[in-house]
């Protein structure tokens, strides 16, 4: 229950306001609480006497005491018709307008200030949850297109997972075959054998160690994955094979009527490879007789 203040004047009208209270609702707010101070308990107690309650003040304004103190303090809207009513009931009590301070027009002017300003604000909290909305459908759209990318990766993950195994496999049959080739260099070497041009004996030495790799790339071809073919040669050619083995490699693609796949090689192994690497290999081309090859492997390291 509020307090009765001094001379009939009511205490409960005076309300804190709230930071989110906007600027015409506050003074519409005001307005009301300074009609609220000239009520009284009876016609009687004009003069002096007991202040009228937020209860009474409400059933004579024909709403609840609730909204009464809601519309005081800004944090809801009165109607019209409430306005209307408190400035009548005020008026009667001060014994006409002209003690009140302001005119029903400046009320109910107040009123629509106040009012257009909520409108205003419900619409700037429209646009701004449309906004959120339209962010929150953005980014669903973007976490769906991250799982499709993801999906897609999964086939690739078991492409490169292949291909490492197939370097794995590669390296273990060179490393068996160059151990009998240590040892055999360990041995006492026969007389010099005085070298002649196109010699294939060097590279028949290194045509076991790259069967095995162009078989798979001629697999991985013939299912329609040139891409990944091409990937695994030119991985091994930099990372496992000797320039003479790469030469190799690329007699045996011919031989194999794999042309596309050693034209490919030809051409990202001159652009990428180290000169020396290029020079040796070209060189190993053409004594056994590729010179067409060996001078475009050339011509790539050139562009």
């Amino acid at each position: 229950m509020a307090r009765s203040g001094e001379a009939g004047r009511p205490t409960w009208v005076k309300k804190d306001f709230g930071e989110d209270v906007p600027p015409h609702k506050r003074k519409l707010a005001e307005a009301l609480q300074e009609l609220c101070q000239h009520l009284l308990a009876t016609q009687e107690t004009k003069g002096g006497g007991r202040a009228l309650s937020q209860a009474k003040a409400a059933e004579r304004l024909h709403c609840s005491e609730s909204h009464l103190s809601k519309a005081l303090s800004g944090r809801s809207m009165p109607s019209v018709s409430m306005i209307e009513a408190l400035y009548d009931e005020a008026c009667r009590d001060a014994s006409g307008e002209h003690t009140l301070g302001m005119t029903p027009d400046e009320l109910r002017f107040r009123h629509k200030l106040a009012e257009e300003e909520r409108q205003q604000l419900r619409r700037e909290r429209t646009v701004g949850n449309d906004a959120l909305r339209e962010q929150l459908r953005a980014a669903e759209f973007e976490c769906a297109a991250l799982r499709q990318e993801i999906e897609e990766l999964a086939p690739l993950r078991e492409e490169i997972t292949g291909l490492r195994a197939a370097i794995k496999d590669l390296k273990t049959t060179r490393a068996g075959l160059q151990s009998p080739l240590a040892l055999r260099s360990a041995a006492p070497s026969p007389p010099p054998v005085p070298r002649r041009r196109g010699d294939r004996r060097r590279m028949r030495r290194d045509v076991s160690a790259v069967r095995t790799l162009a078989a798979q790339a001629g697999d991985l071809d013939a299912g329609g994955r040139a891409g990944s073919a091409l990937r695994l040669l030119q991985r091994s050619s930099k990372e496992v094979l000797s320039p003479l083995e790469t030469a190799g490699l690329l007699l045996l693609l011919r031989q194999r009527a794999q042309d596309e796949l050693a034209d490919n090689l030809i051409h990202v192994y001159g652009r990428d490879q180290s000169d020396r690497d290029v020079l040796h290999t070209a060189l190993a081309l053409h004594e056994q007789g590729s010179p067409d090859d060996a001078g475009a492997m050339l011509q790539a390291a050139l562009e």
